[in-house]
């Protein structure tokens, strides 16, 4: 039946209908952001992620300006390889006794340290390249001391989620959290591309320094009662190879993990494809760098909503999003025009969306609190970490074989582990939700004594 057969009682009731159907969707999408704490964070975090991918955004353009286009035995994609390695390489080595550290102390006031230091770094980074003092090895360093800030700081933020919501709200935060992060890469990229345009590099820094400001304000006035915080784990020997052990011998995690690991390696090297991208299939300037940043920041956030009240997180979901990002390269490694390219990142965007809230959504409602810190600390290992491994290789092989070659090579690898996961699902999950491995040996009943205790 047409709309204009309803008669005019019709078409009132129809469209209130649909107007209380899309409030009830926006309540559900967004209902995280009934928590006073976090509706502070999420306010914070938006523009201190904006301020991270302005920055983000600059750093490899200049690097890109550091390093000759052809000649000499560095590479431009080599460089910016190296550059991401150094940033959150650290991760891989450090990142779970960041996890640890995250477990034993209050992780409000940890992150006010962690914020202070990063902003103090970016803003010694942009009086340098004000100054016409920066030199190529000169942002590795200040790369490699930001990547071990990150061991700490991205540990406590995924674990903080929790505390600001407690468990019932901790999917949709999830989700929320992601969209916001990805906001920063739809907007920041952007802006450093207009304010590099007319106002040089340096600002992009000095902006980033200044956004951490409002994420130190939040966390010293938050209300510590409302806290769903668990009691910091006591120091002791081995921690770090407990948290590894409670992953190991949980199915679910230790899949999850190791499906994560394999896709940031091959398919998050953003920093290194994306600028590549655009400078050789798009027209190279620093405008179109930041569409094209923008545009997998649109996606991100589109994804990580379209599944932040539809969809619960669980190791299908993970295949799925292995599925379209295998799509999506395909669809890259075939571009010829630049709408055509502008359309792939953007749909980069959305599959890597879905991916990240799937991953992190499973590992937060798996996790146990004793353990979150450290459970947490691989997601952020995975995510930024194994630039130390992908960025390097894949920005080494687009310099050899093209952009498209590279493309169609994540693109089977990411079609392999979903055929894999949903493999691993079908045999041992598919009749029974949560299967549990059984314990080698004694030490490792009594650490699972130690974690687990009393189930919920």
């Amino acid at each position: 039946m047409q709309l204009a057969e309803l008669g005019e009682n019709g078409r009132s009731f129809f469209m209130a209908e649909r107007t209380r159907i899309l409030r009830r969707r926006l309540h559900t999408t967004f209902a995280s952001l009934r928590n006073p704490n976090f509706r502070m964070y999420f306010a914070a975090q938006i523009a201190s992620n904006i301020g991270n991918w302005i920055q983000i955004t600059a750093e490899n353009w200049l690097v890109l300006q550091l390093t000759p286009a052809s000649g000499g035995g560095l590479g431009r994609g080599l460089a910016l390889g190296i550059t991401n390695a150094l940033q959150f390489g650290p991760l891989v080595f450090f990142g779970l006794y960041g996890g640890v550290i995250s477990d034993r102390f209050d992780r409000r006031r940890l992150l006010i340290t962690t914020q202070c230091l990063s902003a103090l770094l970016a803003a010694a980074m942009g009086i340098l390249v004000a100054t016409h003092l920066i030199r190529l090895w000169m942002i590795w360093l200040g790369a490699l001391l930001l990547g071990l800030i990150i061991c700490v700081d991205r540990p406590g933020q995924s674990s903080l989620i929790k505390d600001l919501v407690g468990d019932a709200d901790l999917p949709n935060a999830v989700a929320l959290n992601h969209a916001v992060i990805s906001s920063g890469r739809m907007i920041g990229p952007a802006v450093s591309g207009l304010l590099i345009a007319y106002f040089g590099i340096a600002p992009s820094f000095l902006i980033n320094a200044v956004s951490f400001a409002m994420v130190i304000l939040v966390l010293t006035t938050l209300d510590v009662s409302r806290l769903h915080a668990a009691r910091p784990v006591e120091r002791g020997p081995g921690q770090v190879r407990q948290g590894l052990s409670y992953i190991r011998h949980d199915p679910v995690l230790r899949l999850t993990v190791t499906t994560m690991s394999v896709i940031f390696i091959a398919a998050y090297n953003f920093q290194v494809m994306v600028p590549l991208a655009a400078a050789r299939m798009l027209d190279g300037s620093s405008q179109s760098l930041g569409i094209a940043m923008s545009c997998l920041g649109l996606g991100a956030v589109a994804g990580s909503l379209i599944i932040a009240s539809r969809v619960k997180p669980g190791l299908m979901m993970i295949a799925v999003g292995c599925g379209l990002l295998s799509f999506v390269h395909i669809w890259l490694s075939l571009s010829s025009t630049v709408y055509f390219s502008v359309a792939g990142i953007f749909l980069l965007g959305v599959s890597c969306g879905i991916f990240n809230v799937a991953v992190s959504g499973t590992l937060q409602v798996t996790a146990r609190d004793e353990v979150r810190g450290r459970v947490m600390s691989t997601y952020s290992i995975g995510i930024l970490g194994s630039a130390l491994i992908g960025a390097p290789l894949f920005g080494r092989l687009a310099d050899s074989i093209g952009v498209s070659g590279t493309f169609l090579i994540i693109a089977v690898i990411c079609a392999g582990t979903a055929l894999a996961i949903s493999w691993a699902w079908i045999l041992n999950f598919s009749s029974c939700p949560r299967k549990r491995a059984p314990r080698a040996n004694a030490w490792d009943t009594a650490l699972d004594s130690r974690f687990r205790g009393n189930d919920k």
